[in-house]
């Protein structure tokens, strides 16, 4: 009975030492506390000064005016007087539409109508009455009439060049036109291009807003500066919204000297305000629908949500939320 008694002794000798080790090392240990460093901001202030709403686009000098050639009338090709790209004259005859039918009616007609002038003739010789007279006028009138409207159906048969310029055929015909196709009235038959006047112009694949007529514009070309307006705005392209453009045809000031060759970069002073709210874009944080700056106010970081109006490059104007003076963290 005494070894058993012994080594229970034993154990709870050890127990008692293990807890007073344990207690002893709670005592020793402690957990360091450093001293935050300070935090170096990069900031700007929320000035008060002016902002424009600026486009810039490269512009060149072109023809920016073109009109689509159509028929006038259906049926099937009978001559083509042009190939795929070529210069046109205005009136130039560019192809005519077979016209069997109509030129019998027109032979025909012609033979009444010189048949009521001869009658006319006749009746101013040979002393006829006034009743004749007028009543043979009054054929020969109604002859003319019917005559000549026959005369213009057929011109609807002939297309014609609208302008002077470059004509360029639809590329439905595939770069040619074929006697005897068959083509529809509406058919467009090309694009004729109007190059009788240069214009200094802008092509622009993004949507300008509040660009319009009257808009004036800031024009640099090398070291030559000059202003203008838009005296023009057209649409471009194929109308389903693939390769759409806006064409903007600029009128520079009188006595602005540019050449009509090379790039002109043409800025859009769209929309100017004065005593503003701007602070750096990049200082405008977006969280979902949310905008908000962070300031600094006693060395510490503060949001403050803000809306904005005018953005014109690395600058935007606050139009509410700040007051200005305000010192923004930019990083």
């Amino acid at each position: 009975m005494k070894k058993p008694f012994i080594i229970a002794l034993a154990g709870a000798l050890c127990l008692s030492l293990a807890s007073c080790g344990s207690k002893n090392e709670e005592k020793d240990l402690s957990l360091p506390i450093y001293e935050a460093q300070t935090v170096s901001f990069k900031t700007a202030k929320a000035e008060i000064t002016e902002i424009s709403e600026r486009y810039f686009v490269d512009g060149s000098y072109g023809y920016p005016y073109s009109e689509s050639v159509k028929f006038n009338a259906s049926g099937q090709i009978d001559e083509v007087y042009v190939s795929s790209v070529q210069s046109i004259k205005k009136g130039d005859l560019l192809c005519t539409l077979f016209s069997d039918d109509l030129d019998k009616q027109i032979e025909d007609k012609e033979v009444y109508l010189n048949q009521a002038k001869k009658t006319l003739n006749t009746l101013w010789a040979n002393g006829g009455s006034y009743y004749e007279i007028q009543q043979a006028q009054v054929e020969v009138d109604i002859q003319q009439l019917e005559y000549d409207h026959l005369l213009k159906e057929k011109d609807k048969y002939n297309v014609y060049a609208p302008c002077d310029g470059q004509f360029n055929m639809s590329r439905q015909f595939g770069g040619s036109l074929k006697r005897y196709t068959w083509v529809n009235k509406g058919t467009t038959l090309g694009q004729a291009t109007d190059n009788t006047e240069q214009f200094l112009i802008c092509k622009s694949f993004q949507k300008l807003n509040n660009v319009g007529f009257g808009t004036r514009v800031e024009l640099k070309q090398g070291n030559t500066s000059a202003e203008g307006m838009v005296a023009d705005v057209i649409a471009s392209g194929s109308g389903n919204g693939e390769y759409d453009a806006t064409v903007y045809v600029i009128r520079p000031d009188e006595g602005t000297e540019l050449f009509d060759f090379g790039e002109v970069q043409v800025s859009f002073n769209v929309y100017s305000r004065q005593d503003v709210v701007v602070v750096p874009t990049k200082a405008i944080k977006k969280v979902g629908d949310r905008q908000f700056v962070n300031l600094l106010i006693d060395n510490v970081k503060v949001e403050q949500d803000v809306e904005t109006g005018i953005v014109d490059g690395d600058k935007t104007e606050i139009t509410g939320g700040l007051i200005g003076g305000e010192e923004l963290i930019l990083n």
